[in-house]
């Protein structure tokens, strides 16, 4: 399949960061004029900040408190800020907030929550919250019916390498327009069955070259858009045979041949310089037969940031579906999501799951010594995308 790349924007490309993201560019396969436009220098938050360069060992722990909440990126109740959300972000400071159909009444309604959101975090934390949302099209749209209806990406694929693009600058349009910045999209699971699997129609098939293809056009076009991609579920869910919203997956192709395909996409996003990645909650033997991909060093640590040499953001999957909620405490997910270099946490489903996840990090990170290099690195990442999204 031939491709046709538009421009890839990714933070990836951040060494030498521009003073400002203003500019124009006219992505391939979008129509008309991209404008990005600086945002306002936040001022200072009243949280002590460390400096990158500290010595872990001679931190406080208030400073620490502070900025744990910075791993969190939380789902609410509610259409407006009063609801839930402002008191959310006050006392816990999270990294980012994800958007549901709950949350949403129509564009002038979400714009204004958006809007209002970031002004209280510019106030209250001294830094901006990234905003995400799971876009994909298809069964996995929130936005639908108030904005554009994206086609599946198994219909996609019919389609061909102009209509991804077509769509994904699109779909870059709608979420620039509310002031979202990371959509949860692409899934580049390699799902043989797609009528049978319970991914159904959320996957580009079952062509490791074909779902790599179209995929890495996804990724591209996003971000040349100014919209964060997220290649997920790594390491690839498509041979899982239970939803881990439900139930706790386990691989049954026990083979490394399985799992060096299922890491083909993930592997060619990379490439590509894709901002984000998001974690499988499934058991696979292969690699780690003791833990979820979500909480497993070895996949996420020695395979995805070491041996695919993936350098940005890393997002655990909803801690809330079953696979994960119902197996662990969150001290021992704290501990073993930050030791394989996790930097957000999702908490999406309930507000009541925020307040132990936020104490269990808080402790995790004033007591264990060894923690705290991967919360410095986190911090680093973060902050390159930030400078992709709001500039310096």
């Amino acid at each position: 399949m031939k491709k046709e790349h538009p421009v890839s924007t990714s933070i990836r490309d951040q060494e030498n960061p521009p003073s400002s993201l203003t500019e124009k560019r006219t992505p391939s396969g979008g129509e008309g004029e991209i404008v990005l436009s600086p945002r306002p220098h936040a001022p200072e938050s009243q949280c002590p900040r460390v400096s990158e360069s500290a010595s872990p060992g001679g931190r406080h722990r208030a400073s620490v408190a502070c900025e744990a909440g910075v791993h969190l990126f939380i789902g609410f109740r509610g259409v407006d800020l009063e609801s839930e959300l402002k008191e959310l972000i006050r006392e816990y400071r999270p990294g980012g907030v994800v958007l549901f159909k709950r949350n949403i009444e129509g564009p002038e309604q979400l714009k204004n929550l958006v809007a209002g959101a970031q002004a209280l975090a510019l106030e209250e934390l001294g830094r901006p919250v990234f905003f995400a949302i799971d876009q994909e099209g298809g069964s996995v749209q929130r936005l639908a019916p108030h904005f554009t209806s994206i086609p599946s990406a198994g219909s996609l694929v019919g389609q061909g390498p102009q209509a991804v693009c077509q769509w994904a600058a699109k779909c870059a349009a709608d979420l620039r327009q509310i002031g979202v910045q990371i959509n949860f999209a692409p899934v580049l699971d390699i799902v043989v069955d797609g009528e049978k699997h319970f991914m159904g129609s959320r996957s580009f098939g079952a062509s490791p070259a074909i779902v790599s293809d179209l995929g890495t056009l996804w990724i591209e076009t996003l971000q040349a858009n100014g919209i964060s991609a997220t290649a997920k579920h790594f390491p690839g869910l498509g041979r899982a045979e239970l939803d881990p919203h439900h139930f706790s997956p386990v691989i049954a192709d026990k083979s490394m041949d399985g799992f060096h395909q299922d890491l083909i996409p993930f592997s060619a996003a990379v490439r590509a310089g894709v901002n984000c990645v998001m974690t499988s909650h499934a058991v696979y033997p292969a690699v780690d037969p003791g833990r979820p991909a979500t909480l497993s060093q070895e996949i996420n640590l020695r395979w995805l940031r070491q041996r695919l040499g993936f350098g940005g953001v890393l997002f655990g999957d909803d801690l809330d579906m079953a696979a994960i909620s119902e197996n662990y405490s969150p001290e021992e997910i704290a501990f073993s999501g930050l030791s394989c270099a996790t930097d957000f946490f999702l908490l999406c489903q309930k507000s009541e799951s925020i307040e132990p996840m936020y104490r269990a990090l808080t402790d995790q990170l004033d007591r264990e010594l060894s923690l705290r290099q991967f919360h410095f690195d986190t911090v680093k990442r973060v902050e390159m995308l930030r400078r992709f999204h709001f500039g310096e």
